[in-house]
């Protein structure tokens, strides 16, 4: 029984961020909708340019920490919530920004493209979002547990020598992978979006000769 207990006290974390996540994805939704030419022309705007110039798109340093900088804000925001007492309920306020960001940039493709636009931000985001999305839960819910143990142990609620939570191998690989899928992101991302791009604007599909 007592097993049992621990099992469930294991997931109720994940619970609640997933619950948060959701709550934010539902949110960027309702605002995209409500608000649907907010960024299109904007968006518009780039990937018509981005199209226009698209053999000519470098690599240089100013993209590569663009790149670094998406892909490890929300992970480094997550981790760093770890070293605060109140880093349960900032972990659970970052998740539900995360949600709502994600579905609200989705949200945006689609009002400017339709539903030619679902599968622009699936090639424009589809790497970073498979990664960066479980590193992101993995290290909210070390720092969720670290930020429980300093909670316990500033108020005096928890044993006096309990052991600190050990998160250092589940930093370390989260930090290899993103390098890793941010390496991948600058490579193959473009000729996704070329891809794309080139396919949703081809004859054969819209069907002029």
């Amino acid at each position: 029984m007592k097993n049992t207990n621990r099992t469930g006290d294991g997931f109720t974390p994940l619970l609640r961020l997933s619950f948060c996540f959701i709550v934010g994805a539902c949110l960027g939704q309702v605002l995209a909708r409500l608000y649907p030419d907010a960024a299109a022309p904007e968006l518009r705007q780039s990937l018509t340019d981005y199209y226009r110039n698209r053999e000519s798109v470098t690599f240089d340093a100013s993209l590569t920490l663009v790149t670094l900088r998406t892909w490890f804000r929300g992970p480094l925001l997550a981790y760093l919530w770890g070293f605060t007492s109140l880093g349960v309920p900032l972990s659970l306020l970052t998740a539900t920004a995360y949600g709502f960001l994600l579905s609200f940039s989705v949200g945006c493709f689609a009002a400017a493209f339709g539903w030619d636009g679902i599968l622009l931000s699936a090639a424009a985001m589809g790497i970073r979002v498979l990664i960066t999305l479980p590193c992101f839960f993995l290290l909210s819910l070390t720092s969720m547990e670290r930020a429980a143990w300093l909670f316990r142990l500033t108020s005096a609620r928890g044993p006096h020598r309990e052991a600190r939570p050990n998160r250092r191998v589940c930093v370390a690989l989260c930090a290899a992978v993103l390098m890793a899928g941010a390496a991948l992101d600058l490579t193959v991302t473009p000729r996704l979006l070329r891809l794309t791009l080139d396919w949703l604007t081809s004859p054969a599909r819209t069907g002029f000769p």
